[in-house]
């Protein structure tokens, strides 16, 4: 009996026939997302929406013995193709009924979830206990584990720090299930270093492509009652990196954000009716907060370092200063509502030290000019990132445009061709994800690295079903 021809009559035994399909239309809509311009559109053959663990093992089993694709899906926010197919005949593996928050641990500061689980939800678990997840710059609706086992580094909450993620669980295509850090040993799954390497750090940020993370446990930050938003305007991106320097060194705000006085700005405002055009060119976002008697201290030696800046304080309405803080610490998120600008986004995300930010906005600045995209369509993003060793710094480079476009994303294509090089020659510490065209000129300049990597993967993975294409 042919495997790929049966496919659907086995899977429908270990689903039920109402969580598996070959719908075409069901399977069109998974087959593109805002990424569009750079992943091209392809149905998967299959849509597969399992129930738990045992039931994603059996169709892993199942898809390894017919050597059918397999790409991970959680809650279905997707912006950068990393679950559209590569390959015909692919399977999607929906997992958003997969949406237990499996436990709040309010004395070990951590939360266990499934694929599933929004970061709107989980905000609303743990604030009664004081308590947040790290949040990215992205709506509630998207999935915890997806995004910190994409990466683990965020970039909201500079005191947050990074590597959000202590552990999780993940099935392989084989059926046998890899346990990270303490919870291989003892089953806590509080404590990240377990036995042997840190292989929670490597099975992050190639995500889909090792097997399927079935749950992560991840930290959770303090709530604190005593805060304070700051607005202060530069003139250009040099200027305010001694005063953001100072900040971090002396570990006084809980977010920092430098952006341009357009695009993110009106999101951590929450509108667009506002004066943005009259403003300094960027506009450094900041939020102090802590508990009693060390909240005024902080407070007040930012003061003294913002006297110091060249900046220009900026009286905005109370009301952009409460969204400010919910973008930084969780609440009514706001960010995405810059889509609006134009429609479209597209960013180049990257980890590189404060000292190059002003270069790394030149190169952006030179590199849309020479493809044809105008100046008022190129945005900036900083946001530094505790602890501060190597002034580490997540940095988007963004373009808004209008998607359908098609010669803006013939410019877009000619754009990343150059940056990504670029980039690479500047020096970055490395991408925030590997999304389309990024891996290649990247995998030739990390030298014998990448043939461990690609041989990591095989043992595995042998029969390389696992998100396909995605990498290598």
């Amino acid at each position: 009996m042919n495997m790929n021809q049966n496919f659907l009559k086995f899977v429908h035994a270990i689903v039920g026939e109402e969580n598996a399909t070959d719908d075409r239309a069901i399977c069109a809509s998974y087959s593109r997302d805002q990424h569009w311009h750079f992943v091209p559109a392809m149905n998967p053959a299959y849509v597969v929406r399992p129930a738990n663990k045992e039931e994603v093992r059996k169709v892993l089993m199942l898809a390894n013995e017919g050597k059918i694709p397999v790409i991970p899906y959680s809650t279905g926010i997707n912006v950068r193709g990393l679950t559209i197919p590569v390959h015909e005949g692919s399977i999607l593996l929906d997992l958003s009924r997969m949406n237990r928050i499996v436990e709040i641990n309010p004395e070990m500061k951590t939360a266990t979830v499934e694929p599933g689980v929004t970061f709107g939800m989980l905000l609303e678990k743990t604030r009664k206990y004081q308590l947040r997840p790290a949040f990215p710059d992205a709506p509630l609706t998207v999935s915890v584990l997806a995004n910190y086992y994409l990466r683990g580094i965020y970039q909201t909450a500079a005191a947050d720090g990074h590597d959000h993620t202590l552990s999780y669980e993940m099935v392989l295509p084989n059926g046998e299930t890899i346990k990270t850090g303490s919870r291989s040993l003892s089953g806590m799954p509080y404590f990240r270093y377990g036995v042997g390497p840190d292989f929670t750090g490597v099975f992050c940020a190639h995500p889909g492509t090792c097997g399927v993370v079935t749950e992560l446990t991840a930290k959770l930050y303090r709530l604190y009652d005593n805060r304070n938003v700051y607005f202060i305007g530069f003139d250009d991106v040099s200027t305010p990196t001694k005063f953001i320097y100072n900040l971090m060194h002396d570990e006084l705000a809980a977010s920092i954000r430098l952006v341009d006085n357009q695009s993110w700005l009106k999101g951590i405002c929450g509108t667009f009716d506002y004066r943005y055009e009259e403003l300094p060119k960027f506009v450094l976002c900041m939020l102090v907060e802590g508990v009693d008697g060390i909240f005024e201290a902080k407070d007040k030696l930012v003061g003294d370092y913002i006297k110091e800046s060249g900046g220009k304080v900026l009286e905005f309405p109370e009301e952009f200063k409460r969204t400010f803080e919910e973008e930084s610490l969780g609440g009514a998120e706001k960010s995405c509502m810059v889509f609006g600008l134009r429609g479209n986004y597209h960013c180049i995300g990257l980890y590189g030290p404060l000292t190059l930010a002003a270069k790394y906005y030149e190169l952006h600045e030179k590199t849309a000019l020479e493809v044809g995209i105008p100046t008022d369509h190129v945005h900036f993003y900083l946001d530094p990132i505790y602890s501060f060793h190597g002034q580490l710094c997540y940095v988007e480079l963004d373009i808004f445009y209008d998607g359908s476009d098609l010669r803006f994303g013939e410019k877009l294509r000619n754009y990343n061709e150059k940056q990504f090089k670029r980039l690479l020659d500047l020096g970055i510490y490395g991408w925030f994800r590997p999304y389309a065209g990024i891996i290649e000129p990247t995998v030739a300049r990390i030298g014998y690295l990448a043939e461990v990597w690609k041989k990591f993967l095989k043992v595995l993975d042998p029969n390389a079903i696992m998100n396909r294409g995605k990498l290598f």
